[in-house]
C-alpha cells in the first residue's frame, strides 16, 4: 500500500515541481565528482565528467525527473528512484531539515514566515511530496 501512495505522491509532487518551475541541483554528489575529475586525470577524469553531466540533466528536469521516479517505483526500481527523485527534486530530506533548522535558529519569526511561505509555494509543497514519496518507498 506504501508504494502505491509513493507513487500517487511522486506525480503529484512532480507535477507541482513542473507548474511551479522548480529544477533540481546534484549537490554535494556534484561537488565530489567535480573535485575527483580536478585531481583525476585521463579517461577517468572523462568518465566521471560525462556522469557530471547526466546527473545535470537529471537535476535540470525538476518535476519530470520526480514523475519518473514514481513510475520507477511503481516498477519496484525504488533505490533509483529515490536517487532521481532527490535529485530532481534538488534537496533531499537532509537539506530540507537543514533549512528548517537554520530557520528555527535565526528566531522564531523567521521560523513562522518560513513556514508560512513553505504552505503557500507551490514548489516547496512538490518538493515536500516528492521527499514523502521517496520516504514511502520501501
Amino acid at each position: 500500500m506504501s508504494s502505491k501512495s509513493a507513487v500517487i505522491l511522486a506525480f503529484v509532487g512532480g507535477a507541482l515541481l513542473i507548474i511551479a518551475g522548480v529544477t533540481g541541483s546534484v549537490g554535494i554528489v556534484g561537488k565530489a565528482i567535480e573535485y575527483l575529475i580536478d585531481h583525476l586525470g585521463g579517461s577517468t577524469a572523462d568518465l566521471l565528467s560525462i556522469v557530471l553531466q547526466a546527473l545535470h540533466f537529471i537535476a535540470n528536469l525538476g518535476g519530470v525527473a520526480v514523475i519518473f521516479g514514481g513510475v520507477l517505483i511503481y516498477m519496484e526500481r525504488k533505490r533509483v528512484a529515490k536517487f532521481i527523485m532527490g535529485i530532481g527534486a534538488g534537496m533531499g530530506l537532509i537539506g530540507f531539515l537543514i533549512t528548517l533548522i537554520s530557520a528555527f535558529f535565526h528566531g522564531w519569526v523567521y521560523t513562522l514566515s518560513f513556514l508560512f511561505i513553505i504552505v503557500q509555494s507551490v514548489g516547496w509543497i512538490g518538493v515536500i511530496l516528492s521527499i514523502v514519496a521517496a520516504l514511502l518507498a520501501r
